[in-house]
């Protein structure tokens, strides 16, 4: 009898692993389609005529720039995603980069860009191991790419708001924002133009 149970938590075992395994695959494999996507976009993007442009929709996202950080290798469409409310950036972040607050792409004041902290290192998943110093590129509907240095990197409560906020509307400012230590915190980057 107690060879037959363990032989049935056995089985059980074998099938949850099983299991696990799929989804862990699947999980992988839309992961590998969305990156897949968002390298057609950012290669469209880059060919295409700036009237094509304003035309440019990822998933049914408008695309209103790309994003460039040459230090980790990571290269997205940004997606305009203007918020109220951080639920309505849900679906779009999982798709790429989402402005998050802020005016036009390279347009004065701050900002605010939003991305997954991916544990594949996709999206924002390797911004923890930029510096103060890297550089980060935009580049806007009217194909206008400028750089941004780092200046500063801190984490804050997922509620601060301040990160938010324009204190110099004469200057361009990036704030990128990602969740850390497991989504109770966010890690903050923010940029100026390099003059």
């Amino acid at each position: 009898m107690k060879n037959r149970i363990y032989k049935i938590i056995f089985c059980i075992l074998i099938i949850l692993i099983i299991f696990v395994i799929a989804l862990i695959l699947i999980k992988e494999m839309k992961s590998n389609e969305n990156e897949k996507k968002n390298q057609e976009v950012v290669e469209n993007f880059s060919s295409i005529d700036n009237s094509q442009k304003q035309e440019l929709t990822l998933n049914g996202y408008k695309v209103i720039g790309l994003i460039k950080i040459p230090a980790i290798n990571l290269e997205y469409p940004i997606l305009d995603m203007e918020i109220s409310n951080p639920e309505e950036a849900k679906a779009p972040m999982k798709l790429a980069i989402i402005k998050y607050w802020g005016g036009e792409v390279n347009g004065y004041g701050n900002l605010s860009l939003a991305g997954h902290n991916n544990y594949n290192g996709t999206m924002f998943g390797k911004t923890k191991n930029l510096k103060v110093g890297d550089i980060v590129e935009l580049t806007d509907l009217n194909n206008q790419t400028i750089q941004y240095q780092i200046y500063d990197i801190f984490k804050t409560d997922p509620n601060d708001v301040t990160i938010l906020e324009t204190k110099d509307k004469t200057i361009r400012e990036v704030t990128l924002i990602t969740c850390t230590n497991g989504n109770r915190e966010r890690l903050i980057l923010k940029a100026k133009e390099m003059i």
